[in-house]
């Protein structure tokens, strides 16, 4: 699908049409390559290549009542692992590439269509492997403070201190990974 269009700096949201859509499934990740030029004149001066899959989640009651997860309409199980992302040589680092993507494969090949990714926030390789292998992911916020206060047994639990520049950090930290997550 190619389409050009003109556009100003105050108007660059545009609709893309596709004729015949392939959502994209854990059984079937279909991905689309997007290429997005900005020409002057004629002439390219900037040019963006990623990619995209076309799916939508949500939630819906069944016939008891029980809210379930939707994949495209469709509820769909997610049948996953807690993955803390730890390398035997490298503790939070992975060795390479094809050691990252391997990791998402087994699990694919094991039976598994989502990944709980819990304690960090992976390299942006890990998501764009999930994407073309068909893993959903679940993504943990990283836990914050330094401080924790385990008291939640003792007979009036207390919080742990958290000074609002600490909070703050958090939340600012929170809302960046969201940003840069959120498809």
């Amino acid at each position: 699908v190619e389409s050009e269009f003109a556009a100003s700096p105050d108007d660059l949201m545009q609709t893309l049409s596709l004729a015949n859509p392939k959502a994209w499934t854990p059984q079937s990740p279909h991905l689309y390559d997007l290429v997005i030029r900005v020409k002057v004149s004629g002439v390219v001066v900037d040019e963006v290549i990623s990619y995209v899959g076309l799916r939508m989640l949500g939630r819906r009651r069944d016939a008891d009542g029980h809210l379930k997860f939707t994949l495209n309409d469709q509820i769909v199980f997610h049948y996953g692992t807690l993955d803390q992302g730890w390398w035997p040589s490298g503790l939070l680092s992975p060795p390479n590439d094809t050691a990252l993507r391997g990791d998402v494969q087994f699990l694919k090949d094991s039976g598994f269509n989502m990944i709980r990714k819990h304690i960090k926030v992976e390299p942006r390789r890990f998501y764009y492997h999930c994407d073309q292998i068909g893993m959903l992911v679940w993504q943990d916020q990283v836990s914050g403070g330094d401080d924790p206060s385990w008291t939640r047994l003792q007979r009036n639990p207390k919080d742990a201190y958290w000074p609002d520049s600490a909070h703050e950090s958090f939340m600012k930290e929170f809302d960046r990974m969201v940003s840069q997550l959120y498809n």
